[in-house]
């Protein structure tokens, strides 16, 4: 009776590995490219043009991080960055209020190319150096603002079994955009696109300069292996 016991546990065992495993193999690399390291003087003027088969791939998350530094305020909206070339595709994009520079995102979703946030987040100060991160996850139905490592704003869908948050394949516009807004007067460094979600404490990771795919927390779980094979030994004790 207690050798089918063992059997048992051990069956339980293989099952819960197995599908862990699988699980594991399934997941996307979780991984970034930062497309501007050092400070990059931009005018209104100016633009970074990124092609889409430059970025990591996205399923259905990423974030976006940044430092930004402003000289002047604009009178017009300005961009900051924007994902695609025309009105109808803008995932992601963040802007700038005219005057008062404060952070505006916007996202397209299905039935509304042009979703936005009806709650201007905080404004920024001139000549002083920000962090920026912009963390969107359709799962979540939700993006989150961040500034300098603080949560700040989120932009929420309410439809959420009828509306998705639509991403493209197109070009990623840093500072000006040619059809839509003039870009920023100042500076930015440190430009990182991720094709994940970044918790907050990955999001304070990066503000301090670490690298949050180097997170071990989110690896697949062995420990879990590690606590099946000790519960195994003390049963068979």
């Amino acid at each position: 009776m207690k050798r089918d016991y063992y059997y048992f546990y051990f069956l339980v065992i293989i099952i819960v590995t197995s599908s862990i495993s699988v699980f594991c193999q399934k997941q996307e690399k979780r991984t970034y490219r930062e497309l501007i390291t050092e400070p990059v003087l931009f005018t209104p003027e100016y633009n970074r043009v990124i092609s889409h088969s430059e970025l990591p791939v996205v399923i259905d998350e990423l974030s976006i991080t940044l430092k930004i530094y402003l000289a002047s305020h604009a009178n017009p909206w300005c961009t900051i960055f924007y994902k695609g070339r025309t009105l109808k595709k803008r995932t992601p994009s963040l802007f700038l209020t005219p005057e008062n520079s404060a952070l505006y995102p916007s996202i397209t979703i299905t039935n509304n190319p042009w979703y936005e946030s009806p709650v201007v987040y905080s404004e920024l100060l001139l000549n002083r150096w920000y962090h920026i991160a912009y963390i969107l996850s359709d799962p979540d139905k939700r993006l989150n603002i961040y500034l300098d490592g603080k949560w700040i704003g989120s932009l929420s869908i309410h439809n959420v079994q009828s509306q998705f948050i639509l991403f493209n394949d197109e070009p990623l516009y840093i500072g000006k955009h040619p059809n839509i807004a003039i870009g920023i007067d100042g500076q930015i460094s440190n430009f990182r696109y991720y094709n994940f979600r970044l918790s907050h404490d990955e999001v304070l990771m990066d503000y301090s300069g670490g690298d949050p795919t180097k997170n071990i927390d989110i690896e697949c779980p062995n420990k879990l292996f590690d606590g099946l094979g000790i519960g195994l030994f003390l049963a068979m004790n």
